[in-house]
């Protein structure tokens, strides 16, 4: 069975963001892939501080908050990692750029696992969004099999009214998919030579 993990970054309680999220994750579960959803909004995060402590301490992050407890955990032990985010000032939220920031004690420790990306947006801002969270995932040299994501939407609830939105999350499941499983055969060809 695959893991994932699909974290979003919107303190709006079931907004846009959260819904296509949550779809996604749904559609995970119905592939029979163990899934969590975490909301980093929700999570007690802070910044990177540059310390380099995790240059020096071999990987270990020095701040003691809910990245270092609950998420960096998770992603050490994930198939599939799914970020969504709102679009703010053409970029990611900032608990997602937060959540970015502190993988960098992670260096070499996320390749191969797949990625996936969601971005929801009024339609400017979002392309930015988008490459925010794949230079993210290229810098851990995870697998990424599609473009991502674009979602538009304002107020909240208006997402439901995206069809392109949800269609291309269901491909964006299903790529996903696809990938973890050629990457899981890859590795057991590996293992049995």
């Amino acid at each position: 069975m695959f893991s994932v993990l699909c974290i979003y970054g919107s303190s709006r309680k079931n907004g846009n963001t959260e819904i296509l999220a949550r779809y996604v994750a749904d559609k995970f579960k119905q592939k029979g892939v163990n899934v969590e959803v975490l909301c980093l909004c929700d999570l007690d995060i802070k910044p990177c501080i540059s310390c380099r402590s995790c240059v020096n301490n071999r990987g270990f992050c020095s701040i003691d908050d809910d990245i270092t407890r609950i998420i960096i955990p998770r992603l050490l032990s994930v198939d599939g990692l799914v970020v969504a985010s709102p679009v703010y000032f053409n970029n990611v939220s900032a608990c997602v750029k937060i959540f970015i920031d502190r993988t960098w004690c992670l260096r070499g420790k996320l390749k191969d696992i797949v990625g996936g990306s969601i971005v929801v947006g009024r339609g400017y801002g979002a392309e930015l969004a988008l490459a925010a969270i794949h230079a993210f995932m290229l810098k851990h040299e995870m697998i990424l099999g599609m473009r991502g994501v674009t979602g538009f939407a304002y107020e909240k609830g208006d997402i439901k009214s995206d069809v392109e939105a949800f269609k291309w999350c269901t491909r964006l499941v299903d790529r996903m998919y696809e990938l973890m499983s050629k990457v899981r055969q890859r590795t057991s060809r590996k293992n049995e030579v």
